[in-house]
């Protein structure tokens, strides 16, 4: 029984992993076409509504999602209410955010804004037409069917932005992609999944889910404000330029995160939320997760540290070449956030997730601290300070684990730590390259084919089981 469920876990990750990154293959092409036609100014725009439509969707979900994968005496009339809850917070909120739109275009002194919150902000009832679809295909562990339909919304939605960066439209192609992708997933999901809302609403339901999401959602829109203060701070203390800048640099970087926490999140937590009353088994099964995660962040994410000038150079016009920094700093970051964000997901499993509302305090408090004292230096300091920020919370973060769960701080870094050590050889292997190699398009290649060769070969001749299983997974080309 162990067997099975340790290979479910790592096949779900993998399907979770392939559709991650299907979808970050088709995104990244999009982002570099894109960015060498529009200008920094452009997608600083759309940047500063990045924190409303992101602190909406988050209203609109409300932790519902993980409320209702969590609990297993779910049924239509639970399903039910939670749509209609959410379509009618969904419809509210976006007619609310377009009334307040002159309000914010005064805030950053930029007019055009008016304009752009009418159709950004159209993601928000999009989104929340899809939210129980897409938790009825986490919950019923259906990834291969979650895997096409993302894959088919993103190439639909990343050909119409090329088409219309290409044809002039300008800042207002980062405005429509995300809603083209939103309306296309939610019409794939619709026309392949057979449940559909009864005429049923019950309160007495969303304040009983409500009493698990409520922590959720606070710390949610906790961590979206702390992901998101750069597009509040840096364009009233800094010109624009400076907010298109960091903003490039985290969609380059925003795709490897999420391509492995997305992936280790959506596979994990309905597979544990379904032994989350055997102890030592969870326990087992996340060990193994959290092994897996650092031996996909760390890799991917100090190489892209030292591959980053190159794929700059390379793949970007020089106007962009001044994002290099903040891609290196938000990778750095990264590790953490990972690491953090999957830690978060095991304390909800268990059924605490007052400490992730905790965790979240903290790091708020926190980030006042660092951006008092840094905002005013430069971006590059409030961002490093930021950056500093997250590694001081995922420690406070490995405590509260601890207490709630019994994972033991020693034990995550003993899980932890090694991989760290093998990323730290290869990057030094990859930096090595940029010693006799000098040219972007022949640099950059060689940097990720040795990069990838030496930490393989070094969790292989220090007895990876992690990349024991998963190769022996993928010869075996089990499913789930």
């Amino acid at each position: 029984m162990a067997q099975t469920l340790k290979q479910k876990t790592i096949g779900a990750i993998i399907w979770n992993l392939l559709d991650r990154g299907g979808q970050q293959v088709l995104q990244m092409a999009m982002v570099i076409v894109v960015a060498n036609i529009l200008c920094p100014d452009d997608y600083a725009l759309v940047a500063m509504l990045a924190i409303f439509t992101a602190v909406g969707n988050l209203v609109v979900e409300s932790g519902f999602g993980a409320a209702l994968i969590q609990r297993h005496d779910a049924d239509d009339r639970h399903y039910s209410s939670v749509f209609w809850f959410n379509l009618a917070m969904s419809s509210a909120l976006y007619l609310l955010l377009l009334g307040c739109s002159p309000w914010i275009a005064a805030y950053f002194g930029e007019p055009q804004l008016v304009a752009l919150s009418a159709v950004v902000f159209l993601s928000l009832p999009l989104n929340a037409t899809m939210l129980i679809q897409t938790t009825l295909l986490n919950k019923q562990i259906r990834f291969r069917h979650l895997a096409k339909v993302n894959l088919a919304a993103m190439l639909v939605s990343s050909l119409a932005a090329i088409v219309m960066a290409l044809c002039g439209c300008g800042v207002w192609t980062l405005a429509w992609q995300p809603v083209i992708l939103a309306g296309v997933k939610s019409g794939l999901l619709w026309t392949t999944n057979r449940w559909r809302p009864q005429c049923y609403f019950s309160m007495a339901i969303i304040r009983d889910l409500f009493g698990f999401a409520s922590s959720l959602l606070l710390s949610g829109l906790l961590n979206v404000v702390f992901i998101n203060v750069y597009s509040l701070v840096i364009p009233r203390l800094y010109p624009k330029r400076e907010l298109g800048l960091f903003t490039q640099g985290n969609k380059i970087c925003d795709p490897i995160v999420s391509l492995v926490y997305g992936s280790i999140q959506n596979a994990t937590y309905p597979i544990f939320s379904n032994i989350q009353n055997q102890h030592d088994r969870l326990i087992n099964a996340y060990r193994k997760s959290i092994r897996f995660t650092s031996f996909l962040t760390f890799p991917l994410l100090i190489g892209g540290v030292m591959v980053a000038p190159a794929l700059f150079r390379l793949l970007f016009k020089s106007e962009w070449w001044d994002a290099i920094p903040f891609f290196q700093l938000l990778c750095m970051g990264g590790c953490f956030t990972v690491l953090t964000a999957i830690n978060n997901n095991f304390i909800k499993v268990s059924g605490r997730s007052s400490g992730i509302l905790r965790i979240e305090i903290i790091k708020m408090a926190l980030t006042a601290v660092s951006i008092a004292l840094l905002a005013r230096e430069s971006v590059l300091a409030m961002v490093a300070g930021l950056m500093a920020v997250r590694g001081v919370v995922h420690l406070i973060n490995i405590y509260y684990t601890q207490r709630y769960t019994g994972y033991g701080m020693w034990a995550q870094l003993c899980d932890t730590v090694p991989y760290l050590l093998l990323a730290i050889v290869m990057a030094a292997a990859v930096w090595s390259v940029g010693l006799v190699v000098d040219k972007p398009w022949l640099l950059l290649p060689l940097q990720i084919v040795a990069g990838a060769a030496v930490y393989t070969l070094l969790a292989y001749a220090t007895g990876s089981k992690i990349l024991k299983d998963a190769i022996r997974l993928l010869l075996k080309k089990e499913t789930l």
